[in-house]
């Protein structure tokens, strides 16, 4: 088999990467980790040195690129200016004020609430966003404002090496401060006038969220609540280890997997009826089934990032232009981090687009590499294909930041691939299958099964021995050498390319393995 070349790549496929590359540095050099005064000076002058260069038309192209870049520098810093002043506040003591909750995941022992915190005088009021740890038998509401009286407390890193970065992760939900309150510390002030369109979406997913509870078993009803709503309150920690060790908690976070696993099912299913219905019919179709999966899970801002990528994608198809699949993809990401530049940092965002752009670049030359007899085999293989060409882009960065890869992974997913569309499309449907007679026993029983079925088989995997692999401690550039090798390895113009690229994956792999050799000898010596 001949792997395609980069002449065989349309041209068009590429050029909004180069809009989309020089927004993406902004972006990074803007975060108030990384911005010093030199550079935010350095930045005004580039700006303006940009916009001269769109005058000059020999000097246009580069004053467009340089533009984009000065446009994700100031996006972001303009969006992290009120982040930064709350970092600077600071409490000695507690205060009084209103809290106003936006959302809240109920926890064994406790409530975990993110919301608005209105403080201070009349004339001097201020806000914060307030991560609140709530300690009482009453849990709170989202339709309720609440009187709070507390300390607020900067979040702030553990200081033992290797902890997590908690700091960043609320910074990129908004949160600045937590606070621990027990029921002596709050009360009920109002009822909190939402909007009709919010409230109704409240009043949905709770009645939602009521019927898999009292459809389903226990266990059955959590999970199901989790894969459809993302409802994760009902995991506990031994689910959580099932789905870790099988490589499967992309499952749990409904987003970027769920919408496309979605997408092709529904698709498949109408290909069947290609008599009947045309292909724009199904792509429209696809789409408004789509957008009401995201209103049924709330509307959540992962899965809205989700739908709007594949919307884009869809749209590109519908529209009959000769407009390429990567094209469409960096266009909706130019989007997204146009609305809101801190999805960059997101790392769901970053596996979400990681794991299409390895579907569009790998998926089609992997796929070539066997070809088998039987339709069983071919779609067995046509699922482990999809699953490696994403895995070539997202396993780098997943061991970058998990610093754990499970071992059958690939295998556990190719079992639970099938199950987790039926889940989906079932779990879906499932407040309409409800409401029929007949159907209502036979789609719970369906989803029960499958349901169990999926944690066998997690349970399975995660109890084979060397399920996981720790200790993997990588540098950022040993990634972006994986990506370049894998590149090249499918790209490369001449044999001595594809020869450079097979060292580069030979040589990275060998270093990770002896580095990670290395550092769990140092963890021996240290325990010991």
């Amino acid at each position: 088999m001949t792997t395609p070349s980069v002449q065989e790549v349309p041209k068009l496929q590429w050029h909004f990467a180069l809009v989309l590359l020089p927004f993406i540095v902004g972006i990074y050099l803007a975060d108030y980790r990384n911005l010093t005064d030199d550079l935010l000076l350095f930045f005004k002058f580039f700006t303006l040195g940009s916009f001269l260069l769109l005058l000059s038309k020999p000097l246009r192209q580069f004053g467009l690129l340089f533009s984009f870049m000065a446009l994700g520098f100031w996006l972001l810093y303009s969006r992290q200016s009120g982040f930064r002043q709350q970092q600077n506040l600071h409490f000695n003591t507690e205060i009084t004020g209103f809290f106003i909750p936006e959302s809240l995941e109920n926890k064994t022992k406790f409530q975990k609430v993110q919301g608005r915190f209105y403080f201070g005088g009349v004339q001097r009021k201020k806000a914060i966003s307030l991560q609140l740890y709530v300690f009482s038998e009453v849990p709170l509401e989202l339709t309720n404002t609440y009187a709070l009286r507390c300390q607020p407390e900067l979040l702030a890193n553990e200081r033992y090496p290797g902890a997590f970065d908690q700091a960043r992760y609320y910074e990129l939900q908004g949160q600045s401060h937590r606070a621990f309150v027990y029921a002596s510390h709050i009360r009920v002030l109002a009822g909190k006038q939402l909007p009709p369109s919010e409230n109704s979406l409240l009043r949905i997913k709770s009645q939602l969220s009521k019927l898999f509870t009292q459809a389903l078993s226990a266990r059955s009803a959590a999970i199901g609540r989790a894969l459809i709503l993302g409802e994760r309150d009902g995991i506990d920690a031994q689910l959580r280890s099932y789905f870790l060790a099988t490589g499967s908690m992309h499952i749990l976070a409904v987003s970027g997997m769920h919408i496309g696993l979605l997408i092709l099912v529904l698709l498949k299913m109408l290909g069947l009826l290609s008599r009947w219905v045309s292909r724009k019919q199904a792509l429209v179709l696809v789409l408004l089934i789509v957008w009401y999966y995201a209103v049924l899970t709330g509307l959540s801002a992962s899965v809205l990032r989700s739908v709007f990528m594949f919307s884009v994608l869809l749209l590109s198809q519908l529209s009959g232009r000769q407009m390429s699949q990567l094209s469409a993809l960096f266009f909706s990401a130019f989007c997204l981090l146009l609305y809101d530049p801190r999805y960059l940092f997101d790392l769901g965002f970053q596996l979400s687009y990681l794991a299409m752009l390895g579907i569009y670049l790998y998926y089609e030359a992997i796929r070539a590499l066997l070809q088998f007899r039987w339709k069983v085999l071919t779609h067995l293989w046509d699922g482990t294909a999809l699953g490696l060409a994403a895995t070539l882009t997202t396993l780098p960065l997943s061991l970058y930041h998990f610093h754990l890869y499970p071992n059958y992974a690939q295998i556990a997913n190719l079992c639970l691939m099938s199950l987790s569309s039926l889940i989906l499309v079932v779990g879906m449907f499932f407040p309409f299958l409800q409401a029929l007679p007949w159907l209502d026993r036979l789609s719970a029983f369906v989803l029960e099964t499958s349901i169990r079925w999926m944690l066998e088989i997690m349970r399975f995997f995660s109890e084979a021995p060397g399920a996981l692999a720790k200790g993997f401690v990588l540098p950022f550039w040993w990634v972006l050498l994986f990506w370049l090798a894998t590149y090249f390895l499918f790209y490369g113009l001449q044999r001595k390319h594809k020869y450079l690229a097979q060292l580069g994956l030979l040589g990275s792999l060998l270093f990770m393995a002896n580095l990670r050799q290395r550092k769990l000898q140092e963890q021996q010596t240290t325990f010991y």
